[in-house]
């Protein structure tokens, strides 16, 4: 959504080796003993599909994470404290709220080479499904250096926490694409690591659950599927 060039999802939190399958869990179920075993033992399973004409690859990226889908939302859709985590993130600014559940956010990237920074707008819309996971989705609407770019975050319930598919497809627009690709990646990896200490700095705060970002995400999502307003 929120990270044009450095924007996975990874939160590296360490998982018993013996968790199990939880019921309902159609991302856990489509991957492999192999991938299972990595995300128990607390890594990412990451995975690039080539894309023909395009100089960088589509992203998926499975984790599981050591916190509810509610927590893991409320800090991904919180994206105006981008710049106090994100490496080369130096400003975010809501444009428009065309719905209560869309935004249509500026992001300013610092870039390499003393090249100009990036700056794009992207149009991201979270949703709550009956089940009580999470998916945010984003596009981006213009964009300095960029032709399109489009993405998805989607939050599984699991017996250990949460198990975060991400998605995401860059289409560069810039003559030095194949060059930045290398360091694209290497910006994955540290907005990945800022995002897993960021997470963990605000849980181990006493008392603090992230009610305050959840209650502003729901706020956004309006009552919950199957709910009853508790108005006369």
């Amino acid at each position: 959504m929120r990270f044009l060039i450095s924007g996975v999802l990874l939160l590296l939190v360490s998982l018993p080796l013996e968790a199990q399958e939880s019921p309902k869990t159609p991302y856990w179920n489509s991957l492999g003993e192999g991938h299972h075993a990595r995300l128990n033992s607390g890594k990412p399973v990451i995975l690039e599909e080539e894309i023909p004409g395009n100089p960088w690859p589509r992203f998926t990226i499975y984790q599981l994470v050591k916190a509810s889908p509610a927590q893991v939302a409320a800090v991904f859709w919180d994206c105006e404290k981008d710049p106090e985590y994100i490496p080369n993130c130096t400003k975010v600014s809501i444009l428009s709220r065309p719905s209560r559940n869309i935004v249509e956010a500026e992001y300013t990237l610092r870039m390499p080479f003393l090249i100009p920074d990036e700056i794009y707008v992207s149009r991201n819309e979270i949703r709550r499904g009956a089940d009580g996971n999470y998916e945010v989705n984003w596009k981006v609407l213009n964009s300095r250096y960029t032709k399109s770019c489009s993405g998805s975050l989607r939050l599984e319930s699991h017996d250990q926490g949460t198990l975060i598919r991400y998605t995401n497809l860059v289409e560069p627009g810039s003559r030095i694409a194949k060059l930045l690709r290398a360091s694209a990646s290497r910006q994955v990896v540290e907005s990945v690591q800022s995002l897993v200490d960021r997470i963990g700095e605000l849980l181990i705060r006493p008392g603090n659950s992230l009610e305050k970002q959840i209650r502003l995400m729901e706020e956004t999502l309006g009552p919950a599927p199957g709910s009853r307003s508790s108005t006369p």
